[in-house]
């Protein structure tokens, strides 16, 4: 299959699934038998990684918010059941991926190389300097820069907002807690000029991990992970070193941009008060809600992430 034919093969998928997602309502009634969180997991998972993000565009607000409540679906099922074939949890599939970035540092590591551009066999490219070779070099390249930054982007989209792209779209980005075990830290990175980002820097940090599920103060919903904005980490040793100063940035992969880390400062309303829960959609997926007041108070957005691979699995490959 050529990558023309790959992209088009992943994009009916998409597609297709954008298309369930978004007439949950009437797909509900006719298929009452299937659970249609362990389905939307499975389709997901199905749709090689790279193309997933493309689900971003497909689905309709109404489609977003409907992914909050599919994700909902998986914990009707029973826990051995549903990780029958795997653990479907976002505690591991964060930790999964920082193994990945972890351990395509370590190759290169190996290699004794800064970048991967000694790490494509002359058997398998007999011109290192053709189209392709390039190519692939960039890649490793880039897969090595963002793997060292430590740091797994997720692009986000949030439903019913004003403005479309312009407003709705943004980023998460998280890392483990150089101190606490289970805990990850982040921030959301609104896309706006500095001068904003500086004073809506939105810093996060998450419950521990250990606790297997949580509770949504208000719904007593189910949910995974919560992202607490009221306690942000403060101290430079609560970052790894490439996010302190003086740099206080990491950098992208594949030619894009870095994530700047502004001083941490408490958020203004309303997000003073927020906590964002988080439900496993799909590998990489998640579909998310905010509640105002510690997540007792009222709802704020709802909204999806994608992770961004940086790195893929042929890169962490020992």
């Amino acid at each position: 299959m050529t990558p023309e034919e790959r992209e088009e093969e992943a994009m009916d998928m998409v597609i297709r699934l954008a298309t369930t997602i978004n007439a949950y309502e009437e797909v509900a009634m006719t298929s009452k038998s299937t659970n249609m969180g362990t389905y939307v997991y499975e389709k997901l998972d199905a749709i090689p990684e790279e193309f997933r993000p493309r689900l971003l565009d497909e689905l309709s607000d109404a489609g977003l918010v409907n992914c909050w409540y599919i994700a909902g679906l998986l914990y009707k099922v029973k826990l051995q059941e549903r990780e029958a074939g795997g653990a479907l949890d976002i505690s591991s599939d964060l930790e999964d991926y920082q193994e990945r970035l972890d351990m395509t540092v370590e190759k290169a590591a190996e290699r004794g190389t800064d970048s991967f551009d000694e790490s494509i066999d002359d058997d398998e490219y007999d011109f290192a300097d053709d189209e392709e070779g390039r190519a692939a070099k960039a890649r490793r390249r880039a897969a090595l820069v963002a793997s060292a930054a430590g740091v797994q982007v997720f692009e986000g989209r949030a439903a019913n907002v004003p403005g479309g792209p312009f407003i709705n779209r943004f980023q998460k980005v998280f890392y483990p807690s150089p101190k606490e075990a289970g805990v990850w830290h982040g921030r959301v990175v609104l896309k706006k000029p500095n001068i904003v980002e500086k004073y809506l820097p939105l810093y996060f940090r998450t419950n521990d991990t250990v606790e297997r599920f949580v509770k949504v103060g208000t719904t007593a919903e189910d949910a995974d992970l919560l992202l607490d904005y009221q306690n942000p980490p403060y101290l430079e040793s609560d970052m790894p070193p490439a996010m302190r100063y003086p740099s206080r940035r990491t950098p992208g992969g594949d030619g894009r941009g870095g994530t700047w880390w502004p001083v941490p400062r408490l958020s203004p309303p309303p997000f003073d008060t927020l906590v964002d829960y988080l439900r496993p959609l799909g590998p990489g997926v998640y579909a998310g809600r905010g509640w105002r007041d510690g997540g007792r108070g009222d709802e704020f957005l709802t909204f999806i992430l994608f992770r961004r691979y940086d790195a893929s699995p042929v890169e962490a490959e020992p």
